[in-house]
């Protein structure tokens, strides 16, 4: 995704998380699948974040396999995550869509855009 957008301010944050069996030693191999220099990986052992977003995204499960962009203005301050702007999922819920990468990459320019 991130090779289709040149723009040198964004930034992604890819959050590993203990599901289907992932453990941390996986979490080198899992990088390459998101290779880009703007892109932050992290290791969510405890899988907090899976939990603290369930309010900002307004759902009851865990929130993984979900794609959420911000614009520059974003900022988490306090406990809670902020919410999204936008957000597409492959978590099987009603209340965003679900991921499609031309039209995550469509979103994701229109927020550069601002």
């Amino acid at each position: 995704m991130l090779e289709h957008d040149s723009n040198s301010d964004l930034r992604a944050y890819v959050v590993w998380v203990p599901k289907v069996g992932a453990r941390e030693p996986d979490v080198d191999a899992a990088t390459r699948l998101v290779a880009d220099r703007r892109a932050l990986h992290y290791w969510d052992e405890e899988g907090l974040l899976l939990r603290s977003y369930r309010p900002a995204l307004g759902i009851t499960k865990d929130a993984w396999d979900v794609y959420m962009v911000y614009g520059p203005a974003a900022r988490w301050e306090g406990e809670a995550p902020p919410q999204p702007e936008y957000w597409m999922h492959q978590l099987n819920v009603k209340n965003a869509p679900e991921l499609d990468g031309k039209q995550l990459l469509s979103k994701i320019s229109s927020i550069e855009s601002k």
